[in-house]
């Protein structure tokens, strides 16, 4: 398999003629001083929350012993089949490169998570991601379906989707106890979370999207629904996005122990916690 063979796979099939899916002239819609501006914009405030997360996170001292019940396992294959298929869709379409957009990298995470015991590394992979999810809440409102066209491509989407966001988090938590997320008081993790996020969007998806042309997460034109459509909308994303990870996190966790308050503990562990 040549170089040519490995560019047909990861991106051969994504048509730049779909609006903010790619192409020469999305790669050009920003100038590479407007980039780098907006790059050091956010690493410099990555530095920042980074700092403040460092000194003040905080983690449980003893984790609870927690069953393979029947519950963790279904969610565990019913998550993988259909990132499965999702996997096999973009084979199929030429498009693997869209694999690295975050709901797929949240999908992976939370495919870890339902096959990992509760400890320090799991717990702490809980509390970023719950900040992150929000993410698959607006791929829900504001759907990209526009290139699937395989059969059951659009509703493997849907289904991927409402599942890492109203599924897998609160059984998670129902799981492990409310001490799996920090207190609400506690602003480290969603600073966590905004770090990777950044790092993400702008070394990794960002240094990808430049060499390929594709539009990965949009980090090189805008949505057509993009309501800061415009030069600066990276600029104004840096902004609202920092805003939405440190506040809808806190709004999803208060969510779930809010419904979750309702239901019997999943373990005697977890009646002093509830």
């Amino acid at each position: 398999m040549g170089i040519e063979d490995i560019k047909e796979a990861l991106f051969g099939g994504i048509d730049p003629n779909i609006p903010g899916h790619g192409g020469a002239e999305c790669a050009t819609y920003l100038t590479p001083k407007t980039m780098l501006m907006e790059t050091m914009l956010s690493t410099s405030m990555m530095i920042i929350v980074g700092i403040v997360g460092w000194f003040t996170y905080t983690m449980p001292s003893t984790f609870p012993k927690q069953a393979n019940s029947v519950a963790k396992q279904f969610l565990l294959v019913l998550l993988c089949l259909v990132f499965g298929l999702e996997i096999g869709y973009k084979l199929c379409s030429k498009e693997l490169l869209y694999l690295l957009n975050p709901c797929h990298v949240i999908t992976v995470i939370q495919i870890y998570l339902l096959a990992a015991k509760p400890n320090k590394l799991s717990f702490s992979v809980l509390r970023i991601m719950i900040h992150y999810v929000y993410g698959a809440f607006i791929a829900l409102i504001l759907p990209d379906t526009q290139s699937r066209f395989f059969p059951g491509e659009v509703y493997n989407y849907w289904i991927q989707h409402l599942l890492i966001f109203f599924i897998v988090p609160p059984f998670l938590v129902y799981s492990w106890g409310p001490k799996s997320l920090e207190p609400f008081k506690e602003w480290a993790w969603a600073c966590f979370s905004g770090i990777l996020f950044g790092i993400h969007n702008h070394y990794i998806l960002q240094s990808v999207a430049l060499l390929t042309h594709v539009n990965l997460n949009y980090v090189l034109c805008p949505a057509t629904m993009d309501p800061f459509n415009g030069p600066y909308y990276r600029t104004a994303a840096v902004f609202h996005q920092a805003i939405c990870l440190l506040t809808l996190g806190k709004v999803y966790t208060l969510v779930i122990k809010g419904v979750l308050w309702f239901l019997p503990p999943a373990h005697k562990a977890h009646k002093k916690e509830n």
